[in-house]
């Protein structure tokens, strides 16, 4: 039998109401010999106390009487003395037999009775005795003859009552309740002495339970924070099983013990002694590493996510499991709190998460990188609360022309650029994905809608320009509102609806077909065109295609790099814009970069391009100067065609 066995049984309930029942016992048995000794106690001790002394002095008094009695009969006693002690004894006659303070002492064996014929006699000595002190040279021989009776009588009273039959059972009482008291003490410091000692297991067992994992019997937070300091040297990893809450819906609570214990066992297995394995809620884990000698952390991280990623069998199907880790490898001058080298490891998880990476190591490039975000998220929280802030955005616009005439500017794409003082250039996918992530997705594209109508609006009122501008959406942007802040920040200050075309990435269409087709018919339905932007850069590109209503595509640059060099690549880039025109859509290739490149775009029909070769991204002064130059063409309120503004 295991100890764990042993325990679980040591510390049932079964074993609980034992020992509960035996305390019980201890404490009837108590009740019951403080009450009997009680009743021993206040009633027999103190009838026997208090007859002893009563009669005791009954004795002394008789004494006194029968010492005059003998003077007398020798006829050198003195009368008065004489009376004086008869009246005495008389006194204590009556007390013991009428006084309530003498009850106890009647009450004891029968010394009602003899105290009652022994006070008679007495008395009967009263008229004899007055007689003989009244004559001279009186004849005290009978007197004395009848006193000595009496006296011999009152002796044995004393006697009896001291070692009678009612005293010998008193003192049997008495040693019975010595011996009782003994015993229950033995019994009670035994039983004291067994529960300490069961209390004592138990708190080891609660202490071990409490800081064990049930599921996987592994340590868990509660050793961790007993632990409190990890030393700085040896590495902290978390870890948590990917997508766990969705395991738990479809296979319940017993299932996800049942993966999160197999987890843990594959864990275990890569690691070697010395090494620490901690559970800390169902899905996350920690790994405490013992100095490594050989393999360094990539390593050691690399080999656990192999561990880690494996097909889950139940009952009726098979579950993909995977893992992230992040890691804090420590250093000898690092902290050494384990709250701290928690912290700095789920920092690296949560990156990994961000990135798409299986693991992710808190290095000083991973702080640099956080305290850059906080930096440009506070930035950014000033920027569009209109306070002092180093940061600063603004937009670009790069041209976008048709293939077989590139001075026929039709729009532009709209790019979002920013700028730190102290950090410099930050990359406008950065922005997005810090303003996603804390809640700022909204703000940024109410901002660049306003923008873009603030720096563009002259250019559709006073010039009649028609040409395109496109708007990337953020994820955020995808919401009922969407259709609000188009009429309020674009429609109502002077940009035509038909003038304007939303992009939708890959990835925010991921979010829901149906809610995304919702908005685009609403905005179809104030004139705004939609196009699928990075086309072939998801995994389910042709979906999108089929399932979204948009109206252009535009191609990524993946697709035409390198189309000069391989004429499979400039086949299947024509296979797409013939897809695209198959439905009904019209194509933007991006990333014409050279001269080359754009004839064979060319020759793949009417498409839209959009490259450093045809322009780069400008600022709105330059892209006004490039649409008044004599060589240029664009749409106008008589020629409409469709432009473009993102947001990337």
């Amino acid at each position: 039998m295991s100890g764990g066995s042993v325990l679980q049984r040591l510390f049932s309930r079964a074993t609980v109401v034992f020992l509960f029942v035996i305390v019980l016992g201890l404490l009837v048995a108590s009740f019951y010999t403080y009450f009997q000794d009680r009743k021993l106690q206040s009633v027999s001790l103190g009838a026997l106390r208090m007859a002893s002394w009563n009669l005791a002095q009954l004795g002394n008094e008789a004494s006194a009487f029968d010492r005059e009695v003998a003077l007398m009969a020798r006829g050198v006693g003195d009368a008065e003395e004489l009376q004086l002690r008869y009246d005495v004894l008389w006194s204590r006659y009556d007390y013991l037999i009428n006084s309530k303070e003498a009850l106890p002492t009647r009450r004891n064996q029968d010394n009602q009775e003899r105290l009652t014929r022994l006070f008679r006699e007495l008395r009967s000595l009263e008229v004899p005795i007055s007689d003989r002190l009244a004559a001279h040279d009186a004849d005290w021989a009978s007197v004395e003859s009848r006193w000595n009776t009496q006296k011999a009588a009152i002796q044995q009273l004393v006697v009896d009552n001291f070692v009678g039959d009612e005293t010998g059972r008193l003192m049997a009482d008495v040693e019975a309740s010595r011996d009782r008291l003994a015993n229950l003490r033995v019994l009670t410091l035994a039983a004291l002495a067994a529960i300490f000692l069961y209390m004592g297991l138990a708190v080891m067992f609660l202490r071990k339970q409490s800081r064990t994992d049930p599921v996987t019997g592994l340590r868990n937070v509660n050793y961790l924070r007993s632990v409190k300091r990890i030393h700085a040297a040896r590495a902290f990893i978390t870890c948590e099983i990917r997508e766990f809450s969705l395991v738990r819906t479809d296979y319940g609570n017993d299932g996800a013990n049942e993966l999160a214990a197999l987890f843990a066992n594959k864990l275990g297995k890569q690691l070697r002694t010395g090494d620490e394995l901690i559970h800390l809620t169902q899905s996350e884990y920690v790994v405490i590493l013992s100095a490594r000698h050989g393999e360094k952390l990539c390593g050691t991280l690399e080999r656990l996510a192999r561990a880690a990623s494996f097909d889950w069998r139940t009952r009726d199907s098979v579950v993909r499991v995977s893992a992230i880790f992040g890691a804090d490898p420590g250093t000898d001058s690092g902290s050494e709190d384990w709250n701290v080298r928690y912290q700095q490891a789920h920092r690296a998880l949560a990156q990994a998460e961000l990135d798409g990476q299986s693991y992710f190591i808190n290095d000083e490039t991973l702080r640099r990188r956080i305290a850059e975000e906080r930096q440009i998220h506070s930035g950014l929280v000033r920027f569009f609360n209109d306070e002092p802030t180093s940061l600063r955005l603004h937009l670009v616009y790069q041209p976008i022309v048709r293939a077989d005439d590139r001075h026929l500017v039709t729009g532009a794409e709209v790019l979002l650029r920013c700028r730190d003082d102290s950090l410099g250039f930050v990359p406008p996918n950065r922005v997005v994905d810090i303003c996603e992530r804390f809640g700022l997705g909204g703000d940024l594209g109410r901002w660049l809608f306003r923008q873009v109508a603030l720096e563009t609006g002259p250019l559709y009122r006073n010039l009649g320009f028609r040409g395109n501008l496109s708007i990337n959406l953020n994820p955020s942007m995808l919401t009922e509102r969407l259709v609000e802040d188009v009429q309020t920040c674009l429609i109502d200050e002077g940009l035509p609806a038909s003038a304007l075309c939303l992009e939708i990435t890959e990835d925010n269409a991921a979010l829901e077909f149906a809610i995304i087709n919702e908005l685009i018919e609403r905005l179809h339905g104030l004139g705004l065109e939609f196009a699928l932007d990075d086309f072939g850069t998801g995994h389910s590109s042709l979906e999108y295609v089929r399932e979204l209503q948009v109206d252009r595509l535009k191609i990524d640059r993946c697709f035409v790099d390198g189309i000069e060099d391989d004429p499979d690549k400039c086949r299947f880039l024509g296979s797409i814009i013939a897809m695209s025109e198959q439905a009904y859509m019209k194509s933007v290739i991006e990333g014409v970069e050279n001269e080359a490149q754009w004839q064979l775009v060319e020759q793949l029909g009417g498409v839209l391009i959009q490259g450093y070769h045809a322009h780069r991204p400008m600022t709105f002064n330059d892209y006004m100067a490039l649409l008044m130059t004599e060589t240029t063409r664009y749409p106008t309120a008589v020629d409409r065609r469709t432009p473009v503004v993102e947001l990337q």
